[in-house]
């Protein structure tokens, strides 16, 4: 998420997520995980057919990448200080793909049945020429459908259903502006579980995660600017990403 609070910013576009205000150190966020980055789908457990009252899903083994998803962010407010993202998991560790889609011909947020939606604000920003880091903290919460139909024309689509965990999370959005108006941003940062819940339908019997799980978060994209307005920026993000067990 990028923030453009200075007249040099104009030309930047945002990236970021979720974050949250875990009590979490500036060391952890700082040094979030280029390992969670370089962790990819090969690292995630496909426990096909997951039976009920199996492993929790989205956990496993420490420095192990256990979640992979796909999501928007916008960014609002009367400063820019606002953001929301929501999406929808590709992976998790012990599920496999018809518990998390209901057509796995057609992976995309229309079939997906594990949504998330969050919202955080702006802390801190640091501008460096054509790279801006920004500060981030928030929450975040996962969904489980009974039916697809989630979209991204309707962010409040991602809140439908049973939350079944949810997040604090604390993040550092990293931006290298390259165009007008558009930039690529890194966000890395650390989440720690506040909530889980039993999952219903093909995963009946298993939890989402565990309370008081720490993990790394990792996601990247292309972000645009949608009002260059220098006091309130407003932009858009598109992203991928994973997060990982500490």
């Amino acid at each position: 998420m990028t923030d453009h609070g200075q007249d040099e910013e104009r030309h930047a576009s945002t990236g970021s997520g979720p974050a949250s205000k875990g009590g979490l150190s500036r060391r952890q966020v700082m040094t979030a995980s280029a390992v969670a980055a370089g962790v990819g789908l090969a690292s995630i457990p496909a426990r096909a057919g997951a039976a009920a009252g199996g492993q929790a899903v989205s956990l496993g083994v420490s420095g192990t990448t256990t979640v992979e998803f796909r999501g928007r962010v916008t960014q609002s407010g009367d400063s820019g200080q606002s953001f929301t993202s929501y999406g929808y998991l590709i992976r998790a560790s012990n599920a496999d793909p018809g518990s998390l889609f209901s057509d796995t011909s057609s992976l995309s947020e229309g079939t997906a049945l594990l949504t998330a939606y969050a919202t955080g604000d702006l802390q801190a920003r640091t501008t460096d020429g054509v790279v801006h880091a920004l500060d981030i903290v928030g929450t975040m919460t996962i969904y489980q459908r009974d039916q697809p139909g989630a979209s991204f024309t309707d962010p409040s689509s991602f809140q439908v259903g049973t939350p079944v965990a949810s997040y604090d999370m604390t993040l550092q959005d990293v931006l290298t502006v390259f165009a007008p108006g558009q930039g690529l941003p890194t966000l890395t940062g650390d989440m720690v579980q506040t909530a889980a819940a039993k999952l219903s339908g093909p995963l009946a019997g298993q939890m989402f995660g565990r309370g008081g799980a720490r993990l790394r978060f990792f996601a990247t994209g292309h972000g645009i600017l949608t009002d260059p307005n220098p006091i309130a920026p407003h932009s858009q993000l598109e992203i991928a990403g994973n997060w990982s067990i500490e």
